[in-house]
């Protein structure tokens, strides 16, 4: 959900984003799949994104849990969650062009 990603220090990046600039924490390199993200505005509260790969056969199964804040509408989360779907439609595409 983001482009121009720039790093800032250890997991600690910058991004344009559909939402704006944005700093954007990963989680440490691990061998479980986990990609979980932290998005965090300028104001306002961080955005905690659970992101998941799992190993199947040949391939892989990634997984991406869109969580309703307390502040959005249903209209906003049907944003997001079609943000999340374009984005790892685009994924997928990608690594099946690696494939």
């Amino acid at each position: 959900l983001g482009e121009g990603f720039t790093p800032i220090e250890g997991t600690l990046w910058r991004a344009a984003t559909p939402l704006g600039a944005m700093r954007i924490r990963f989680s440490a390199e691990n061998a479980f799949g986990v990609l979980d993200h932290t998005l965090i505005p300028d104001e306002g509260p961080e955005m905690y994104n659970p992101m998941r790969v799992v190993a199947n056969g040949t391939g892989c199964e990634v997984t991406f849990t869109v969580h309703r804040r307390p502040d959005m509408s249903a209209a906003d989360l049907d944003r997001d969650a079609a943000w999340v779907a374009k984005d790892l439609a685009r994924l997928k595409a990608l690594l099946e062009d690696r494939g």
